[in-house]
């Protein structure tokens, strides 16, 4: 009888066991119900705020918070490539608005216009190094030429501001 009770035991817990593992198998089943689901209400929140927000990344010019339209045109041409929507090559920061030029540059006291203009006095912007990359990107990213190079910085230095009557004289 000594040996008896044991095995009883032990099958008792096995059989205990299999109703664990056959309920917990349905864990899986469970869980991707949850995560559908979740995902669903996502798309939906997401759906949601793109249709419900407004599209700031050109300004009416009128509104006194657009970048003056020599400026823009720089900026359109020589650093939207990697600084736009969406952010490419590496670029830390989308420069679309006087905002963006407003914000700070990360933890530090300066702001990204500061930054920007030291970057383009510099000749370190636009970073002309991507044309040298084993894959190169296309087409070549070009430098600035003398007089975008004067736009940019005569507005980057006097603290990149929105545009008013007679920026582009």
């Amino acid at each position: 009888g000594w040996r008896r009770a044991p095995c009883q035991r032990a099958e008792s817990t096995v059989r205990e066991l299999e109703k664990v593992r056959l309920r917990c198998c349905d864990w899986p089943a469970t869980l991707r119900v949850v995560r559908r689901r979740v995902t669903l209400v996502c798309l939906f929140l997401g759906s949601l705020v793109v249709a419900c927000s407004s599209d700031d990344s050109n300004p009416d010019p009128s509104s006194g918070d657009a970048i003056p339209g020599c400026v823009l045109q720089v900026i359109e041409d020589k650093c939207q490539r990697c600084h736009g929507d969406p952010l490419q090559h590496g670029a830390p920061v989308a420069l679309l608005t006087v905002d963006d030029f407003q914000a700070r540059y990360f933890d530090s006291d300066s702001k990204w216009w500061q930054v920007a203009a030291q970057q383009v006095e510099t000749d370190a912007m636009p970073f002309v190094v991507l044309n040298t990359l084993p894959e190169p990107v296309m087409p070549p990213v070009e430098p600035l030429t003398a007089d975008e190079k004067v736009t940019l910085l005569r507005w980057l230095k006097a603290g990149a501001l929105p545009a008013s009557d007679g920026d582009c004289e």
